[in-house]
């Protein structure tokens, strides 16, 4: 049944469609007076900022116990609210919209937070400028959240003021910060020794977390934009949905890998496994992380919902500001962290391949000259396992042109017609429909290899 609605006519007695309002719904509650809603509203929202005025003092050093605890309290508010309607209240709506977002920086903050709290034991014995420029842009990051973080909590104070809300003073909780107790950890001394993962199931680990690393590498996400160019590709190109997408793959990786390989003895008998998994865990906090960020642009800094709530907001918070905390932090050192990692996985990967060798003819006419070269190590790369061209005993990487265009010059030297390669069946499998193509030396590239299209257009 259509929804009746209600019109008022216009100057000319016609219905006016800027008047449309729909009637009214039957609703199973009590519609209740704005005052009304005072009292339970200063009971609920008193325990929120008792926690949330911890910040205020910016003396005080937050950890990752206080990010939660504000997440915490924030939802419990926020619950409050949406079970009086206030979001549907013209009233309460900007204060609403003020703990949701105070709430999504919260968690940004409790995944950066939890990063650097865990820190030392993802990467206890790595050395790299890269790493500790991380460290210290991490810490300016957490700074500038609780700065954004107060600025949102008073505003909040004070939309409650202005609504006829008065909350007291607030009884600030006691707060004490947990970096001391990080420092210290219980032996680890539990070994699953009766459970024995399979060689597949690792194999399957380090190719997903290859493929996405891939994927990541494709989509730039490590290209640090400015804001201005960040903007234009919210959300068509990049938005919520799609960070989501990433974060969930690795933490299925990161699922799978506890459960099947985490503590067993061939964790501890390769160190590559241990470093994938930091790989693993660093690179989906960061992207939950911008998850929320990303979530709270799209709802409170963008052009698609324009309101009065909107405008108050991006008054407190810098739009620029936030970007950049995307473009140039959180997707930069996902990326970062990702791409570092890839190498090992390949690593892992390359440790339980099948090999095989195979003999392939050399491209006619003109031997491994730069095409052929080139499609050799985009069809290695796709698989990023180890493949060698063997002339006689001598050894190329199959992964580089340089190899490649120098083992070309000594086959023809030698008036070659065939080499071997080795390597992972797989990889091998599709070097052999590159050579029975006569390695696209034509440009018609088989619908097997589609990938070299792709990887080529990207390259291009």
């Amino acid at each position: 049944m259509k929804e009746e609605i209600e019109t008022t006519p216009d100057k000319k007695g016609n219905d006016s469609m800027e008047s449309i309002s729909p009637l009214p719904r039957h609703s199973l509650h009590k519609v209740i007076a704005e005052q009304e809603f005072i009292e339970p509203l200063k009971d609920n929202a008193r325990p929120f900022f008792e926690v949330a005025g911890i910040v205020l003092d910016e003396k005080v050093k937050v950890s990752t116990r206080f990010f939660f605890n504000i997440t915490n309290e924030a939802e419990k508010l926020q619950s409050f609210l949406d079970d009086y309607g206030a979001r549907l209240n013209k009233k309460w709506y900007y204060f609403t919209e003020l703990i949701a977002s105070i709430r999504n920086f919260a968690v940004a903050a409790f995944e950066l937070s939890h990063i650097l709290n865990r820190y030392g034991d993802y990467f206890y014995t790595e050395e790299d400028d890269s790493l500790h420029d991380f460290l210290d842009h991490a810490k300016e990051v957490i700074e500038f959240i609780n700065k954004i973080q107060r600025n949102l909590i008073k505003e909040a104070l004070e939309e409650l003021s202005r609504n006829g809300c008065d909350i007291g003073e607030i009884d600030v909780a006691p707060y004490r910060s947990q970096d001391d107790s990080k420092a210290y950890k219980l032996p680890n001394d539990i070994m699953l020794e009766e459970y024995k993962t399979s060689e597949s199931r690792i194999m399957r680990i380090a190719e997903t977390y290859r493929k996405m690393a891939v994927n990541i590498h494709r989509e730039k996400y490590g290209n640090r934009p400015e804001p201005e160019e960040l903007a234009k590709m919210i959300p068509s190109r990049l938005n919520e949905t799609k960070v989501k997408v990433l974060e969930n793959t690795l933490h299925s990786i990161q699922s799978e890998y506890d459960t099947h390989v985490r503590q067993t003895y061939f964790e501890r008998i390769t160190p590559e496994l241990a470093k994938l998994r930091a790989g693993i865990a660093v690179p989906m906090h960061l992207l939950e992380m911008a998850r929320w960020i990303i979530h709270f642009y799209e709802r409170h800094e963008n052009e698609i919902q324009v309101d009065e709530s909107r405008n108050r907001i991006a008054q407190i918070v810098n739009k620029n500001e936030v970007l950049k905390l995307l473009s140039h932090f959180a997707f930069y050192y996902a990326h970062m962290f990702v791409m570092e990692h890839k190498p090992i996985a390949e690593k892992i990967m390359t440790m339980f391949v099948r090999k095989s060798e195979i003999e392939l003819p050399i491209p006619k006419p003109a031997g491994f000259h730069a095409r052929p070269a080139y499609y050799v190590t985009l069809v290695v790369e796709e698989h990023g396992t180890d493949v060698f061209m063997f002339l006689g005993k001598r050894k190329f990487d199959a992964r580089s042109v340089l190899d490649l265009l120098e083992a070309g010059g000594l086959a023809a030297d030698e008036e070659l017609e065939t080499v071997i390669f080795e390597g992972d069946e797989r990889t091998l499998a599709d070097l052999k429909i590159l050579a029975e193509s006569n390695y696209c030396e034509d440009e018609n590239i088989p619908k097997e290899l589609n990938y070299i299209r792709v990887a080529r257009n990207i390259m291009t």
